[in-house]
């Protein structure tokens, strides 16, 4: 067996900045989106093309519209993390899904070679632009323009890893289906709660495949894979008239069920609930609220600092915030178990489990 790739090698070798493109933005502290132009602050620029953070490369699918992120170059540290559990070699086949701006795929053909990787991207104009960066770096993998969740290349010789740079709610049978046996999978997972996993499959003989969640990985989702309500004002759109609830009062502290583990946890429970967090300003710049919804249903709890008891608001049929405190509940009886501690199963016929793979 060949030896394994230092990744992190590979990163620094190559730089991003060759493939990202002329205005890029990214989020500042109080989430707005600050965009910077090349061509008018090129030392700002290099410094963002050389750092270690999330660049936002594309708002709304490349239209207009309310700013929301659609493609992005991820972390350095993040993308060497994931190739890392990917444990690509020169050898392996390797398919990538979520072309972007081509970087990723650059690590890939540096590794493997130019010739044993695919990459597959759904936007065309987002693919154009990653192939001819590739190209300008002498980087010529086998590049196709599709939804990568659907089967890719039926005909072609099976994978031997697969990488998504792109989160799934449902891992997709096609991709198990074009992995040989012993083939490995990485791809951001998550659900509308939460969307936080990096997982690695492993491809059974019997085509299913298995594995653990092994970090934090918050990507965005796959278009068809996106939340209901991205994009949509939460207040007084999905959530029409919070006035109209029922008031309750709870001691379980809203800080405790934001917890990563824990959310991630909850979020295998109530995977259909979407949240959003509002915080105060000023004097009450400590106290937030934070919103759940389901289209139909939908509930809020209030925090303040010093309280030992705080306010639950629920509206329609189902009482959301007691299934979230019920969830956090099994999960502090299973013994906290941390993301890390959950494995994924998907059978053949596309069924998926999540679940603890140790108790404390």
């Amino acid at each position: 067996m060949t030896a394994a790739v230092d990744w992190q090698g590979v990163v620094k070798a190559t730089p991003r900045g060759p493939y990202l493109p002329r205005v890029v933005w990214y989020e500042d502290v109080r989430g707005r989106m600050i965009s910077v132009d090349r061509a008018r602050e090129p030392e700002r620029w290099q410094a963002l093309a050389a750092a270690d953070v999330a660049l936002t490369t594309q708002l709304d699918d490349g239209g207009s519209g309310d700013e929301i992120p659609t493609s992005s170059a991820s972390r350095p540290s993040i993308v060497a993390r994931m190739l890392d559990a990917l444990d690509a070699r020169p050898g392996h086949r390797v398919l990538e899904l979520g072309t972007g701006t081509g970087w990723n795929a650059a690590l890939l053909c540096v590794a493997v070679g130019a010739d044993q990787v695919t990459t597959m991207e759904i936007d065309p104009d987002v693919a154009k632009a990653a192939a001819r960066a590739l190209n300008s770096q002498g980087l010529y993998p086998r590049t196709l323009t599709g939804d990568g969740l659907a089967a890719v290349d039926p005909a072609a010789p099976p994978f031997d890893r697969i990488i998504a740079t792109m989160a799934v709610r449902r891992v997709p049978t096609a991709w198990i289906a074009r992995s040989r046996p012993g083939a490995v999978i990485v791809t951001p997972w998550g659900n509308a709660y939460n969307n936080s996993g990096l997982l690695r499959l492993v491809v059974a003989d019997d085509g299913s495949a298995s594995g653990r969640f092994v970090g934090n990985a918050a990507f965005m989702f796959a278009r068809s894979h996106r939340r209901r309500f991205d994009g949509r004002r939460f207040l007084g759109d999905v959530i029409p008239d919070p006035d109209a609830g029922r008031e309750t009062r709870t001691a379980l502290d809203p800080r405790e069920i934001h917890e990563e583990h824990a959310d991630f946890a909850i979020g295998l429970r109530v995977p259909d609930v979407e949240q959003r967090t509002f915080f105060g300003s000023g004097a009450q710049a400590e106290e937030f609220t934070t919103w759940y919804a389901d289209g139909t249903s939908w509930a809020s709890v209030d925090f303040a600092p010093g309280a030992t008891d705080f306010t639950v608001t629920q509206g329609g049929p189902r009482s959301v915030w007691d299934e979230i405190a019920a969830a956090y509940t099994a999960w502090v009886r299973d013994g906290r178990p941390r993301r890390e501690e959950h494995g994924m199963t998907v059978t053949a016929g596309g069924d998926q489990t999540v679940r603890p793979t140790t108790t404390r």
